[in-house]
């Protein structure tokens, strides 16, 4: 009994979850900042580079076991600035996998960035980029509430999942290709940005579900603190805001660090109800930067396990920013923020 009221907990979890994958919402990370290829196409390039950023969240990890348990994405990026391309290029692939491999979502991310340098505390970075991604879902794994037994829950007494009526989709596998565009304003203490993915709407596995475009826009700023060598104080507020699907969701907060450590906390809203508080800590030395956040949940699925994330960003290079190359000495650096 005990056995099928766990079960019955990970299913209504998954049914409250259903919307978001019928429509194939785009994954989320906490640490957006560093996930910035995800999050904006126009940021590529934008701390020049070369730099390589790798990626793992683990939403509601008890749904399943080991490292892809709960609702999971990957995700690894490599980009760069090229001063004859008058730009930045960068590849983004993720993959995201539910409750070990039930249902996954595979893709690729190619773009490239147009800089313009306004002026020597302005710069603006246009970006547009193409999209394949690859679904399929593991359905005779998947278990649905009409297959629930009071007494032995999903399972028939030697292991066999009763039976369903639901009906599986015509295709397990489903092939798409589709655009990204952004653009990012910064100068060395403000930034903001506005993107836009999946310009091309697409027919998902269920029925005549739709994935529709997705809006986000992020701001913010970045702030030192004492005099010459000493400003190793600093503290960088954050706003992002986005919009698929007649869902909204806000993520406010900053990073404060001393030096190389930094530490934030975040609160992520969905409009209709306060979804998490969100905490993190972290370190850039050398080119590498590294950060872990715990999602804790305080929505009505607060008795979840929260959200596990970790990051590593590593940029091969001692420059600070795309408008600030040796060739070009004299411009703006990045914010801290953007210099991944």
């Amino acid at each position: 009994m005990k056995s099928a009221l766990q079960n019955l907990k990970f299913l209504l979890l998954g049914l409250i979850c259903l919307p978001s994958l019928l429509f194939s919402q785009q994954a989320e990370f906490s640490q957006f900042y560093a996930a910035p290829l995800h999050l904006n196409n126009a940021l590529a390039g934008i701390s020049y580079g070369p730099r390589l950023a790798i990626n793992y969240r683990n939403q509601w990890p008890e749904l399943g076991d080991g490292p892809n348990g709960g609702f999971v994405t990957y995700g690894i990026s490599y980009d760069q600035h090229i001063e004859k391309l008058h730009g930045g290029i960068g590849v983004m692939m993720t993959s995201d996998r539910i409750s070990n491999n039930k249902i996954v979502q595979n893709s690729i991310n190619a773009m490239y960035s147009f800089q313009i340098r306004v002026s020597r505390k302005f710069g603006i970075k246009l970006g547009l980029g193409g999209v394949y991604t690859h679904r399929y879902i593991n359905w005779y794994d998947l278990l649905f509430y009409d297959q629930i037994n009071p007494l032995t829950g999903f399972y028939e007494s030697i292991g066999i999942p009763n039976a369903t009526n639901e009906i599986p989709p015509g295709n397990f596998n489903t092939h798409h290709f589709n655009v990204n565009t952004g653009a990012v304003f910064f100068s060395n203490k403000y930034y903001g940005g506005i993107a836009l993915h999946n310009l091309i709407p697409e027919k998902d596995y269920f029925g005549d579900a739709t994935n529709r475009s997705r809006l986000a826009l992020n701001g913010g700023a970045f702030y030192t603190f004492g005099k010459g060598y000493e400003k190793k104080f600093w503290l960088s507020p954050q706003i992002l805001y986005v919009y698929q699907n007649n869902f909204n969701q806000i993520s406010v907060g900053s990073l404060i660090g001393y030096d190389f450590f930094y530490t934030g906390i975040w609160m992520r809203h969905t409009i209709n109800n306060f979804d998490s508080v969100i905490s993190g800590v972290g370190f850039k030395k050398g080119v590498l930067r590294f950060g872990y956040t715990f999602d804790i949940n305080v929505s009505p699925l607060k008795g979840t396990a929260g959200s596990h994330e970790f990051s590593f960003v590593f940029n091969f290079t001692k420059e600070q920013s795309s408008l600030n190359p040796k060739s070009v000495q004299g411009f703006i650096s990045c914010p801290y923020y953007l210099d991944f």
